[in-house]
């Protein structure tokens, strides 16, 4: 699939704390919670796989199920004017290298050891960066039903933007998505 083509919306979960869009392959050994320890739940070994662009992290910090937009773009900052309205922050680039088929989870997802779900997203082999938005859908009025759920034209919570690097880009390594707020 190629890079314009990628406009997806999927509700993902972790009880891990730490979302992520991943090139399935280089995490295929990991069979074992072991090797899932080894590759992904430190954050040294995690950070060495963002370097490396095999993993991009969307860190909410927390638990739950959480709305993710991954779509292609010319740029980064290519949001709606709805959609910047409620924009609370947004990350530096990641390094996203694609070898035909990445995935969307939570941090339990990758790899084959846990059967955790996850999404498969085609994107065409290449060297991409990426850019994590956080989005207050909740703040948008009417967004939500009576009982407080996600209304069906809900912003989500997370917007991936996925677009070709720049000459000599700096890609951010760090597994958290944001920095703090002096």
């Amino acid at each position: 699939m190629q890079l314009s083509d990628v406009d997806v919306s999927h509700a993902v979960a972790t009880d891990a704390g730490l979302f992520g869009l991943w090139r399935a392959s280089a995490f295929g050994h990991v069979n074992e919670l072991e090797q899932w320890e080894n590759e992904v739940a430190k954050d040294a070994a995690l950070e060495r796989r963002i370097s490396d662009g095999a993993f991009v992290p969307i860190n909410v910090g927390g638990n739950g199920a959480f709305q993710i937009a991954v779509r292609g773009v010319d740029a980064p900052g290519t949001l709606s004017e709805r959609e910047r309205a409620y924009l609370l922050v947004s990350s530096e680039p990641y390094l996203l290298v694609s070898d035909g088929a990445l995935e969307l989870g939570g941090l339990e997802a990758v790899g084959n050891y846990s059967g955790a779900e996850k999404e498969q997203l085609p994107l065409d082999s290449g060297k991409y960066a990426a850019v994590v938005h956080l989005v207050d859908w909740q703040a948008e009025p009417g967004s939500q039903t009576a009982d407080g759920e996600p209304s069906a034209d809900a912003l989500p919570d997370f917007i991936v933007e996925v677009f070709d690097p720049k000459d000599g880009e700096q890609f951010r390594t760090k597994v958290e998505t944001f920095d703090q707020p002096e």
